[in-house]
């Protein structure tokens, strides 16, 4: 017959961590060890004379690590008269926290000790020295982990919460926040502020860390940033770099290198080039990678490539002028420096593709537009900027408040001042008292707002703006393009007016013009 087993205590299974009286490293059950917590029950909260540390337990003005350390220095034959400030000369030896004791260290912890003099007890010769500074050294730097802060838990430097906290007045007042979101950015502040020391750099890991508690990382990193230089610490990775490694981890070492370069060039620029924007980098990374892969397995080093390997790889290639452009930059930046002897993309020639002709839009899209945009302000903002201003897409997600001017009906484009037509003003009346039923305290200059940005100075994404048309069978360029070319036949066709009026180029504005030409020729002429 089988007896139930009876079951014991369950040991602690939480992640190792220090001690925050005594710095010891183990394994603890909550903030402090188990000598710390029997200390603190039994002395009461001063400040250490030795090591200066206020909020601390001591025993006739020692607190326990320093009389650690001056029990270690004494050794284990002098328990007697022990020099209790010796820790100001010899620092503090780090030890780990609620080892247990072997049989030979408890009889030698209660064997007898030699008496003292009758009638004396035992006096601690404390020498204090003003002008003694107490550091703490870092044994180890491992990830903090903020899954045992509280916002409860007193602030290690107050002054800095209060810094800190004050900011965040500051900022949610001029971007608008809600009450919610203030709320959660103080109480992650306060999180912070009771598992770091004061001076102690906050990671911005750390801080991304605590989205899981529904803390605000975004807001509470505007916070500290805000609050002075040196408090965050950058340590997050780039996400270009961490994409870059990803897809060339498998290259040749050689090719890997020589890819690097050309990577470097591109991202930080030389003394006699520009650095590229990242949605380029990342373009022409993109473009190449098929072409590095294919000749990985042939060769190690981007040296043995010869212009049949740059012709055949294009071939069929859909983006040819786009990758021939990439190849091109890459050997030529290889060549200057000194990397390869040749460059296999010299008089390598690909056709351009054929430039496409602005076409009008039928009255039954436009019709469709329409009554799509009745039911949605922010869509009706849009078309009125884009397909009655023809501005790009990026000039109506940076447009600002400054930039209006509705009891004049004028507005500021790149500098360039237009008069705004009725539909456009009734279009951005309405959107700006939907704005504020919406957002009513919100800070972003931008007109064009969302959920998101309500509460930055940041402009809408690219992506927001191409999704308000993503039910209807026309996008922003075709919309802008309508505009233009309906300008164009108003015009003759004439190039410089468009150039003057929506700030084209040259050959934008021969397009626009052959266009019409094309549409007002009659065919066999």
């Amino acid at each position: 017959m089988s007896t139930r087993r009876r079951r014991g205590p369950r040991d602690y299974r939480g992640p190792a961590r220090s001690c925050e009286q005594c710095y010891g490293w183990g394994v603890l059950r909550g903030r402090l060890c188990r000598g710390c917590e029997a200390f603190h029950r039994q002395h009461p909260i001063g400040t250490c004379v030795t090591c200066r540390r206020p909020a601390v337990p001591v025993r006739e003005g020692v607190c326990r690590l320093c009389r650690k350390q001056a029990a270690l220095i004494a050794g284990p034959d002098n328990k007697f008269a022990v020099d209790y400030s010796v820790a100001e000369v010899t620092g503090h030896q780090l030890f780990f926290a609620d080892l247990p004791l072997s049989e030979r260290s408890r009889r030698a912890k209660t064997a007898a000790r030699p008496p003292g003099p009758a009638g004396t007890a035992p006096t601690p010769a404390i020498v204090p020295t003003p002008t003694a500074v107490w550091k703490q050294q870092l044994l180890c730097d491992p990830p903090r982990d903020c899954r045992h802060a509280s916002s409860l838990d007193p602030p290690r430097d107050p002054l800095f919460l209060d810094l800190v906290l004050r900011h965040a007045e500051l900022l949610a007042e001029h971007q608008g926040w809600p009450p919610r979101t203030l709320q959660q950015v103080r109480r992650g502040l306060r999180m912070l502020a009771s598992s770091h020391d004061p001076g102690e750099p906050i990671r911005a890991s750390t801080v991304t860390a605590m989205s899981y508690a529904g803390v605000p990382a975004v807001r509470v990193l505007d916070v500290l940033t805000a609050a002075g230089d040196g408090i965050v610490l950058q340590d997050r990775p780039d996400s270009l770099t961490v994409w870059i490694d990803a897809q060339f981890k498998d290259l040749p070492a050689q090719i890997r290198q020589e890819l690097q370069v050309w990577i470097d060039v591109l991202r930080q620029g030389t003394p006699r080039r520009r650095a590229r924007p990242r949605r380029t980098t990342f373009a022409r990374l993109a473009g190449i990678r098929p072409f590095l892969v294919e000749i990985a397995v042939h060769y190690s080093t981007l040296r043995q490539v010869t212009r049949d390997d740059v012709t055949g790889w294009l071939e069929g290639r859909k983006h040819q002028a786009n990758d021939a452009s990439a190849l091109r930059d890459l050997f030529r930046t290889l060549k200057s420096e000194r990397l390869v002897f040749t460059n296999p993309t010299d008089r390598v020639r690909v056709v351009k593709p054929n430039q496409t002709t602005p076409n009008r839009l039928t009255p039954e899209t436009l019709q469709l537009i329409g009554r799509a945009a009745a039911q949605d302000p922010a869509l009706l903002v849009v078309l009125a900027l884009v397909g009655v201003h023809a501005l790009g897409p990026g000039q109506a997600r940076l447009l600002t408040l400054e930039q209006l001017d509705l009891p004049n009906a004028r507005l500021d484009i790149g500098g360039t001042t237009r008069t705004m037509d009725p539909f456009t003003a009734d279009a951005i009346g309405q959107y700006l008292a939907y704005r504020h039923t919406r957002w009513p305290r919100t800070g972003n200059p931008h007109l064009l707002v969302t959920r998101r940005t309500a509460q930055d100075q940041a402009a809408v994404s690219e992506f927001w703006l191409s999704s308000l048309l993503r039910h209807l069978p026309v996008n922003l360029r075709q919309l802008r393009e309508d505009r233009i070319l309906d300008e164009a036949r108003a015009s003759d066709a004439d190039p410089l007016h468009l150039s003057a009026m929506f700030g084209l180029g040259a050959q934008a504005g021969l397009r626009y013009t052959q266009a019409v030409h094309t549409e007002t020729t009659p065919p066999g002429r």
